[in-house]
């Protein structure tokens, strides 16, 4: 590679970590304040840098938002997908593990998608694209739940399993009185308890299917 290609990709590499230092800093801001609450200026200061520099790397606040939203998305979306494709029959519990243990690993995303659930107010635009990475965890879902062979709308039963992951890390993840692998255990088991529900629901309904079939 010839000086000239070193100095570009050294450059390219810099502003790759300036940008995912940016998004660090949203991430954090956006976890303990809505979206209309916060400003660049305090992203900026939480990122160590002048509020111009915010804008070499977005557009404004509300694409600096969407990115910060998707990155660690994006990335869990992928591990999913990859395992609900190469596995003939999903392990369920194994997947919602997973699930729990990255929201647990990344609090700041975790708590800046529960303020948006709760109070987001972005442009339609924006809301779009936050909608295709709901969409890609719910065909996940639908995926698990068709190769387990569920016979009813499979749509809503993912919908239902989301509410239940989400309910999950809302509802335990500042339990009282217990460190964080304590807590990190605790949602495990109640993921276990939601799945042993779960197995029978779908079991149930494909024997009525395959009743109302032969009759």
């Amino acid at each position: 590679m010839s000086k000239t290609g070193i100095l570009n990709k050294l450059k390219q590499e810099e502003k790759e970590i300036r940008r995912n230092l940016i998004i660090d800093a949203a991430q954090k801001i956006f976890g303990t304040k809505t979206y209309d609450r916060a400003s660049v200026r305090e992203i900026a200061r939480e990122a160590g840098m002048a509020p111009s520099s915010i804008y070499t790397y977005f557009e404004n606040q509300e694409t600096l938002f969407v990115e910060a939203m998707g990155r660690e998305t994006n990335q869990l979306l992928d591990e999913m997908e990859a395992m609900v494709s190469e596995e003939i029959e999903i392990d369920i519990e194994q997947l919602m593990n997973r699930y729990l243990d990255f929201y647990i690993d990344h609090e700041n995303h975790w708590r800046m998608i529960t303020n948006f659930f709760l109070f987001g107010n972005i442009s339609p635009e924006a809301s779009k694209r936050l909608n295709n990475a709901a969409r890609r965890i719910l065909i996940i879902f639908d995926t698990i739940f068709q190769k387990m062979n569920y016979a009813g709308d499979v749509r809503m039963l993912s919908h239902a399993f989301f509410s239940c992951l989400s309910g999950i890390l809302i509802s335990f993840r500042k339990y009282p009185g217990r460190n964080d692998d304590e807590i990190r255990s605790h949602m495990k088991r109640v993921a276990t308890v939601i799945r042993g529900m779960l197995i029978p629901y779908i079991q149930a309904d494909l024997f009525s299917a395959s009743k109302t079939d032969q009759s």
